[in-house]
């Protein structure tokens, strides 16, 4: 399930100030669109000046996705970053890769209905209704395929600095304020 996007800025705001690796992951998650594995076995590695890159290995579509990270994504990594040895940019309080488990029950005890998973349907929504972002940018902000195999042979580009705009005005519509659109 997810939530309605004009349901998402109160539930963000209501996670930051709470420096527990559940709600900084559960920001870095609502931030990106990404798929939950994505950031919980997300390494401090994986982080490459301002973009996160999910080998393929780790993505469902079995291609490398690149996630530009803007001021806020930053701003919730640089929390999480809380050991110099830390390898998992949110480790569980073991060390080890949190459960999927563990984020749906934070929002569960939150009382809420929405999961996690549903925060790409919350952003995508709004994308749609609130912005006019390209059909190829909002889908592979997801990480999803866009175009036949044909069409991405030619278009070889994955739309990063496009993606960097829009999930920049995601983040300032989540913390409340307006973002100047490129």
């Amino acid at each position: 399930p997810s939530m309605a996007y004009q349901d998402a800025p109160a539930f963000y705001q209501s996670l930051c100030g709470k420096p527990n690796m559940s709600c900084l992951a559960l920001r870095l998650l609502m931030l990106t669109a990404a798929r939950t594995g994505e950031i919980r076995f997300a390494l401090l590695s994986d982080i490459q000046d301002d973009v996160l890159v999910i080998p393929a290995a780790r993505t469902k579509t079995g291609d490398e996705h690149r996630i530009p990270l803007t001021g806020e994504t930053l701003c919730v990594v640089a929390e999480a970053r809380q050991e110099p040895d830390q390898t998992l940019l949110f480790p569980s309080p073991r060390g080890k890769a949190m459960s999927d488990a563990t984020l749906a029950r934070y929002m569960e005890r939150e009382g809420l209905d929405a999961r996690p998973h549903g925060f790409r349907a919350t952003f995508r929504t709004w994308a749609e209704e609130q912005t006019d972002a390209t059909y190829d940018v909002k889908e592979t902000i997801l990480g999803h395929k866009v175009g036949s195999n044909v069409e991405r042979a030619y278009q070889r580009s994955d739309l990063l600095e496009k993606r960097r705009v829009l999930l920049e005005r995601w983040a300032g519509y989540l913390i409340g304020m307006k973002v100047a659109v490129r």
